[in-house]
């Protein structure tokens, strides 16, 4: 049986959010200044082969980027993609900026994306991640994820993907 999904924890830091991107709760300058950081930090964190398309899957309306930033000092510290349909939830991509791992960054916006997702009437959520990224299976272990199954060269040869499911409690 796969662990119901915590709550979330307060930040972790004094100013901090996690907003989509595009917003409009933001203005239109800060949103392009944060997907500008997002995708420059995507070809510094993940090879071209995985790289994220922003703007060709952000204008697919079931795509969604969540972007964790601090208010006062207008940095990014992380996002997460994920597409929502109607059979089925999946985390596409999860990144926090390298100066801020390990920090509590990751799990602070998983979960709060965990808890949207659950609000908007999410069961279940699922994502794939390369075997050999152990620090990524540990913090979506600490979220509520199990791991379901392998797939050998999902991501090329000699790279194993693993499945992840966790559900989402009502």
């Amino acid at each position: 049986m796969t662990p119901k999904c915590p709550a979330p924890s307060p930040p972790p830091l004094g100013h901090f959010a996690l907003t989509r991107i595009p917003s409009k709760s933001i203005p239109s300058n800060l949103g392009r200044t944060l997907l500008d950081r997002i995708q420059r930090t995507e070809k510094l964190n993940f090879p071209t082969s995985e790289a994220f398309d922003f703007p060709s899957e952000l204008s697919k309306r079931t795509t969604v980027l969540q972007a964790a930033y601090d208010l006062k000092r207008n940095e990014l510290y992380g996002y997460v993609v994920y597409v929502r349909s109607k059979l089925v939830t999946r985390i596409q991509k999860v990144c926090v900026v390298v100066e801020h791992r390990r920090a509590g960054v990751g799990k602070w916006m998983m979960l709060r994306v965990m808890e949207e997702l659950r609000k908007g009437g999410a069961d279940q959520v699922d994502l794939w991640v390369d075997l050999g990224r152990e620090p990524a299976r540990e913090l979506y272990r600490a979220c509520g994820f199990v791991e379901r199954e392998t797939v050998e060269n999902y991501y090329g040869p000699g790279r194993n993907a693993v499945r992840m499911v966790a559900e989402l409690a009502r």
